[in-house]
């Protein structure tokens, strides 16, 4: 199953009421979720201009929530979402908590809600519930933004920079749309997506570590990404297998090089004294 459809199967087993086993002969597809899914996009630049409202009511643009210096994670959603919506932010938080990176030194993290209809407030009221799992940190809520768009046709800009695929389903009422989280770099690039409503703190980190090209993260982190690589089957980083080759190759020659200067030290210190 490709990305689409993982990000497809969350939408219809989180927000169906009956939902259906994927790969099944009777699948059929409501009209609203014909096209709704993500198509990937990495490497691809977010709009920096499209203007927005926080969650305390002041008018920011995109650009000035990406500074520059730190990876950001970012979530589209609806702040009237009745389930899915809700999920995927608890998810965001408790993973952005054990990841052991600091919100908003480290890393920010920028929600933008697709309806225009929805305002500051519905912003705010959302934010408190999903910081509200950032529990022992004090000031890391400062750190995540909660926005409403000015207009549909900017929401979608930006929703069709990262490939995020959602419609308005008329028969629930609310919009259909994927469970994934992007994480970009700091110049507002997209380099991970991460689908579902539960994510691997490590996997979090790792991602944060790699978009934030070295400024982000211990030394360690740096070590362990010239072990680990992405897996796009799996959508977590694994061992790196040729990397291990490869460090272990050099192990082998470093310990070779040691013995031979050894030898050949002893063999010049008995020609020395014959």
């Amino acid at each position: 199953m490709g990305a689409a459809g993982v990000a497809l199967w969350a939408v219809l087993s989180v927000s169906s009421p009956h939902p259906v086993a994927p790969g099944s002969p009777t699948d059929v597809l409501p009209s609203a979720l014909e096209d709704v899914g993500v198509e990937e996009r990495l490497g691809a630049q977010v709009p920096r201009d499209i203007p927005l409202r926080d969650s305390e009511g002041r008018a920011v643009t995109l650009g000035e929530l990406l500074d520059g210096g730190r990876p950001v994670v970012l979530t589209l959603g609806y702040y009237r979402c009745r389930m899915l919506c809700g999920l995927v932010l608890s998810g965001t938080a408790k993973a952005l908590q054990r990841t052991g990176l600091r919100l908003g030194e480290d890393f920010r993290a920028v929600t933008v809600g697709i309806s225009a209809e929805e305002t500051p407030r519905q912003a705010a009221e959302a934010r408190r519930g999903a910081t509200a799992s950032l529990v022992g940190a004090p000031g890391q809520e400062v750190g995540w933004t909660f926005a409403v768009p000015g207009s549909e046709e900017e929401v979608r800009r930006l929703a069709d920079a990262v490939g995020f695929r959602y419609a308005w389903d008329a028969q629930a009422q609310q919009f259909a749309h994927a469970a994934v989280v992007f994480v970009l770099t700091p110049d507002g690039r997209v380099a991970r997506y991460f689908y579902g409503v539960e994510f691997d703190p490590r996997d979090l980190r790792l991602a944060l570590v790699e978009a934030g090209a070295g400024k982000v993260g211990t030394t360690l982190d740096r070590v362990l990404l010239t072990c680990f690589r992405f897996d796009p089957a799996t959508r977590r980083y694994a061992f790196f297998l040729d990397a291990w080759l490869k460090g272990g190759a050099l192990l082998v020659f470093l310990g070779l090089a040691a013995t031979l200067g050894v030898l050949w030290r002893r063999e010049f210190q008995r020609g020395t004294v014959s």
